[in-house]
């Protein structure tokens, strides 16, 4: 392959340069690496990709693109700490229970494996994980690559692993020091396991939330800011259930006793100081703490009701056991979660933002950002994420073209298929000069049309945006709520277009909501004309300054 395949161009004639992965690494859902060379000249692209593609064969010829699949991984990990444990129990079942003293090694050990990476690192390898991380992979069959390569990955499935087996084993070792013949306290309910069908796998719990997880990733089903949501709440349910449970036994009444205790934990445990040591049944159990809202609860069953639902199509098991599952919500605190801006808190808002009256916009970003939230109803990240290019002209009228394009690289995210749409501008925007603010962003190098909003893996492009907005704009004017954050602009525009007269389907494709029913699903998938979403859009009234 020549040096100049490696070279695209942008429509901004900024040359980039895209190196293919190899599979173990695409794997992990990236096929490139893509990397602006911030340069239009053609000579000077060339000689930078000359250098950038020998250092990629360099590096591929020595292996180090060469990683494990994390489901593997966790395969190797998960069975070299069973046999671990599989030889403690031995121990402990030919000798009895351990003394006090000899417990106390393994109770440190614990505290440390269920602290931050940090701790664990620094306490228990001394800084220096790589001597450990060898003797590891030499023992468990992993190739010494892995410690090698991507040390903090497998330093993090040992320490998870580490820490769930103790646990376990302490699970154990407790047990040794009672009989309990008749008992209803107790820490998690005796239920006898459903007769696993023969027709299915022996799969464990872990096994198959690792084949679930990376299936998604492949498949970049998932959007930014998911993904930890999801494994938090996925490594909850191998906590309650256990490692080692096969799926297809996991019955109706199991999660039930997940979601009791789950409607139980405080909110952030792991960061609690109260709760951050205790296991999940520990922290649901302690008093005087207040509980997770409804809201999240149910998208904890949620998460769980789409893996089994997943499994079950899969052949993993043959029902879902967390269908019908959800915690019934408070009918009143949905409503007011979903509160637009009240007239005179609005008012202000745009007051300062076009005034600047307060000094409070230190950015044009602030205030062109928070115009467009206002006069668009777009989504935080979707504002904060578009290029320069996305504003576009069509037959006389500007509109915001929210989709991925060329020049993104794979950083743009949309919460959902109807999320991708046109949105027509504003007539009020273009009055206040968006096209002037527009103009200057093309004069420069940036290809962004914010580029003060760096991208974060957990929260896009938005979050510098929403922490101004929210904590410095909305305080100083006097009108904080729950109602008046960034996301209630959204709100606002739903229901004064509501109030407007503009008819559901119309509003839902201005916002990105799925348009619902056989009539617009399967006769109008075409949608609307951007003639009709504009004449619609500024139907939205314009506070007065």
């Amino acid at each position: 392959m020549l040096v100049h395949a490696y070279l695209t161009r942008s429509r901004h004639s900024i040359f980039y340069f895209r190196w293919p992965l190899r599979s173990a690494v695409a794997n992990e859902g990236r096929r490139c690496i893509r990397i602006s060379l911030q340069t239009r000249c053609p000579r000077r692209a060339t000689v930078i990709a000359r250098e950038l593609a020998a250092f990629g064969t360099s590096l591929e010829r020595t292996g180090e693109l060469n990683t494990m699949r994390h489901d593997e991984l966790r395969k190797v990990v998960h069975a070299a700490f069973k046999a671990q444990l599989a030889k403690m129990l031995d121990g402990v079942g030919a000798g009895g229970p351990m003394s006090e003293l000899a417990l106390a090694p393994l109770q440190t050990s614990l505290m440390l494996a269920e602290g931050t990476p940090e701790d664990f690192r620094a306490i228990a390898l001394a800084d220096d994980p790589q001597p450990f991380l060898s003797r590891f992979c030499a023992s468990s069959g992993l190739p010494q690559s892995e410690a090698e390569e991507r040390p903090e990955r497998l330093l993090r499935e040992i320490q998870m692993a580490w820490r769930d087996m103790l646990r376990e084993f302490g699970k154990h070792h407790a047990a040794l020091n009672h009989y309990d013949f008749n008992s209803t306290n107790v820490p998690a309910p005796i239920m006898e396991p459903a007769p696993a069908s023969s027709a299915l796998e022996g799969i464990s719990l872990a096994d198959a939330i690792a084949e679930y997880i990376a299936e998604n990733r492949r498949a970049k089903s998932w959007e930014f800011g998911t993904f930890g949501k999801k494994q938090a709440a996925l490594d909850a349910l191998i906590e309650l259930l256990g490692t080692d449970t096969e799926i297809g036994t996991i019955t109706k009444q199991h999660a039930r006793d997940v979601k009791q205790v789950v409607s139980k934990l405080p909110p952030n445990r792991n960061k609690q100081q109260a709760t951050r040591h205790l296991t999940i049944r520990e922290a649901a159990a302690l008093p005087g703490i207040a509980p997770m809202s409804t809201v999240t609860v149910n998208s904890y069953i949620s998460i769980y009701q789409s893996f089994f639902d997943w499994a079950e199509k899969n052949g993993h098991t043959e029902a879902n056991p967390f269908e019908g599952m959800r915690v019934l919500s408070n009918r009143k605190d949905s409503r007011e979660q979903r509160q637009a801006f009240k007239p005179d808190a609005l008012q202000a808002v745009y007051t300062e933002l076009t005034q600047n009256t307060r000094g409070l916009v230190k950015k044009e970003s602030h205030k062109w950002a928070s115009l467009i939230g206002m006069f668009s109803g777009a989504r935080l990240n979707e504002i904060c994420q578009m290029e320069a290019a996305d504003l576009q002209q069509q037959d006389g009228i500007w509109y915001f073209n929210l989709f991925e394009s060329e020049d993104d690289v794979g950083n743009k995210k949309f919460k959902t298929a109807a999320a991708r749409r046109k949105v027509p501008v504003h007539n009020r925007l273009i009055e206040l000069g968006l096209l002037d603010y527009h103009r200057d962003i093309c004069s420069r190098t940036t290809s962004r049309m914010f580029p003060e909003y760096n991208f974060e893996p957990k929260a896009g492009y938005g979050r510098a945006l929403g922490r101004w907005f929210n904590d410095v704009l909305t305080p100083a004017l006097g009108i904080k709520s729950k109602a008046h954050v960034f996301h209630g602009l959204r709100h606002t525009m739903v229901t004064r277009l509501i109030q407007a007269g503009v008819e559901d389907p119309v509003c839902q494709s201005i916002v990105g909501h799925e348009r619902k029913g056989v009539t617009q699903g399967t006769y109008n998938r075409e949608g609307y004309t951007l003639v009709q979403l504009h004449q619609a859009i500024n139907k939205y009234p314009v506070p007065t300054a």
